[in-house]
């Protein structure tokens, strides 16, 4: 895992400084918003004003430079969530303890506002009035952090062959009055409905209270046949127990489910990503943390905590189960509490990049380079279009060398890709055209070698196997007797590609004439060449980005190497023999003269790890671009 560069110790310097600053004092508490307000939230982030840009981004953290416990307690719907960002904040270096009961957002009012026993309140509702008002009785002004967005599900067993789409409507009655399915449609079985809900503590209850009975609880804790319970994995062993049985709990639990349990659209509408960004399903709600500014002052691995939880957890959310949200406002909050002027702070220190609004940029943007990088360059202008760019991004695929020649040759690019670092030679030439080029990488390349499905013989090669098959080799038995004594088809990717040098550095010790000498070789710069040609028979093989394996993984078997397969696991442990970093390059100049230039690969830094394990590459620490970034930038 990546290690943070800018140590929590910054954060309470500067902290300190703009506390002695204003007379120490604390911030602004966030006004609890109107029960109203928890209507189906949009989830699309807001364009930042470009005079607050820089202010809506947090310092960078190290876990590791921080010690002690942090204690917290609340929702179960974001209990999943604050697991998997407690793991990776410890993963990546905190030492301390971090408890998370899953007890209800009302009961984690109670231990945060009025016990006073923990530091962070877990959260699927705002906070009430009078639980403010709890906290303000006890020295504490709780401020809230929004890291989320919950698609309630409603799920019945995969056993019920009658239920698929409700309405609000017939869910009150459901929940309710109704005791039979028959009372509720006569064409759904007359058996009795039993029905498995969240515990009165919980924000899930509240939420759906207010959503199916107009804040009315008493219709349904007087319906019959009713379980309740605080561990939503309870109720979903009663749901998934019978095909008369219903239930609902946060989207996470029902993804974690799936196979035992379908989930119902509302009102004819699935809840998606989709539907719950367009805020047209129905059940949708935000998720919360809520702390204190005085006890982030005084304990920085809560400060902490929480800053790495807005920083990093749209990079999670969606495997947890639930939906982003924008995050910016909690970021803002998390400043004020620590009265922290990041604007203050050197630029370079941080690692953070000023945050750009695509819309605010013109002109257009032109790239070369490799195949490898395509994918992802594709998908990052593809966002950086839809969050407001109106230019034109050109990508040619065309591979490493050739990209490097259009850059630092004919200068006709303003960014290169590439899946290997430029050589000496090339530094040369873009210093012959007045350019100096600037290093970024934005991620890792498991190398995938890749043979057809029908192929029943081969799933795993060492390094000596490898060359053998892309050298001297004619048939496959002279790798091994057992194998086919049938011709070896080889598709390999051409020589401007990076993909082609960096296979022969690592198995041919960078000397190319033996894999261009071999028989039955047909090279392109095309990867989708390639794969057409390994799939076309059982005695092919060949290799190219991992991304297009991912692409074609119906088409094509990936082989282990050394008996290691390509995965996320195996490229961070850098266990896995075929791994190769990806980069962009650019040239200071260029983007002081082109802004959108500067703007897009500062947007591609930030949001690259959002987006690259959806191409089929794996995620790298972007913080030494950044610093490049600013550099370049003069920042």
């Amino acid at each position: 895992m990546r290690k943070h560069l800018f140590a929590l110790i910054m954060i309470l310097v500067v902290a300190s400084m703009a506390l002695a600053a204003c007379g120490g004092a604390a911030a602004e508490p966030v006004a609890a918003p109107q029960t109203g307000d928890t209507a189906a939230p949009q989830t699309t982030v807001e364009e930042a004003p470009a005079a607050e840009m820089h202010e809506s981004m947090l310092p960078m953290v190290d876990p590791a430079a921080v010690s002690g416990d942090v204690v917290s307690a609340g929702s179960s719907t974001v209990f999943p969530l604050a697991e998997v960002m407690a793991e990776r904040f410890q993963d990546e270096g905190f030492a301390g303890q971090i408890t998370i009961d899953s007890i209800g957002s009302g009961a984690g009012y109670e231990r945060f506002c009025v016990s006073g026993e923990t530091d962070v309140a877990n959260a699927s509702r705002p906070i009430k009035d009078s639980e403010v008002e709890a906290c303000v009785a006890i020295g504490r002004t709780p401020i809230e952090f929004r890291v989320g967005t919950d698609a309630l599900a409603v799920t019945v067993s995969t056993e019920n062959d009658f239920l698929t789409n409700v309405t609000k409507e017939e869910l009150a009655m459901i929940f309710s009055t109704a005791e039979k399915w028959s009372d509720v449609n006569p064409a759904y079985p007359a058996e009795d409905i039993l029905r498995y809900i969240p515990g009165t503590d919980s924000g899930t209850f509240d939420y759906f209270v207010e959503e199916i009975f107009a804040k009315d609880e008493e219709p349904m804790l007087s319906a019959s046949n009713t379980q309740l319970s605080e561990d939503d994995n309870v109720l979903v062993q009663g749901i998934e127990g019978s095909p008369y049985a219903i239930g609902f709990f946060g989207y996470a639990y029902y993804a974690e489910n799936a196979d035992k349990l379908n989930v119902l659209s509302i009102e004819d509408i699935v809840p998606s990503a989709e539907s719950v960004d367009a805020a047209t399903y129905p059940l949708a709600r935000p998720l919360f943390l809520y702390s204190d500014a005085s006890i982030m002052q005084e304990k920085p691995q809560v400060a902490a905590y929480i800053n790495f939880f807005l920083t990093y957890v749209n990079e999670e959310i969606s495997q947890v189960g639930y939906f982003p949200a924008d995050v910016t406002v909690g970021q803002q909050a998390w400043l004020d509490a620590m009265a922290a002027d990041v604007t203050a702070m050197p630029a370079e220190e941080m690692g953070m990049l000023p945050m750009v609004n695509p819309a605010t940029v013109s002109g257009d943007v032109v790239s070369a380079g490799s195949s490898t990088v395509f994918p992802l360059a594709e998908v990052m202008a593809e966002r950086f279009q839809d969050e407001g760019f109106a230019g034109q991004i050109t990508i040619d695929s065309i591979g490493s060398g050739a990209g490097y020649e259009r850059f630092c040759v004919s200068g006709e690019t303003d960014v290169a890709n590439a899946s290997r670092p430029i050589k000496d030679s090339e530094v040369e030439a873009c210093a012959a055209i007045g350019r100096t080029p600037v290093e970024f990488r934005v991620g890792t390349d498991a190398l995938a070698v890749t043979v057809s499905t029908e192929n029943d013989f081969l799933t795993n090669v060492t390094k000596e196997e490898l060359a053998l098959i892309f050298s001297t080799a004619e048939k496959w038995s002279d790798v091994n007797p057992a194998y086919p004594a049938e011709d070896i088809l080889r598709y390999i990717p051409g020589t401007d590609s990076g993909t082609f040098d960096y296979f022969v550095e690592e198995i041919f010790a960078k000397d190319e004439e033996p894999m261009l000498s071999a028989s039955n070789t047909q090279l392109s710069e095309d990867d989708n060449v390639l794969v057409q040609g390994i799939e076309g028979s059982p005695y092919a093989i060949g290799f190219f980005g991992y991304a297009y394996y991912a692409e074609n993984a119906d088409k094509l078997n990936v082989l282990s190497i050394e008996g290691i397969v390509p995965s996320a696991e195996s490229v961070d442990a850098a266990t896995y023999p075929l791994a190769r970093p990806l980069f962009l390059y650019s040239d200071a100049s260029i983007m002081q003269e082109k802004p959108q230039v500067a703007a897009y690969i500062n947007f591609f830094l930030t949001y690259v790890n959002e987006e690259i394990s959806q191409v089929g590459y794996f995620p790298a620490d972007v913080t030494v671009g950044q610093r490049a970034w600013l550099d370049a930038m003069g920042q």
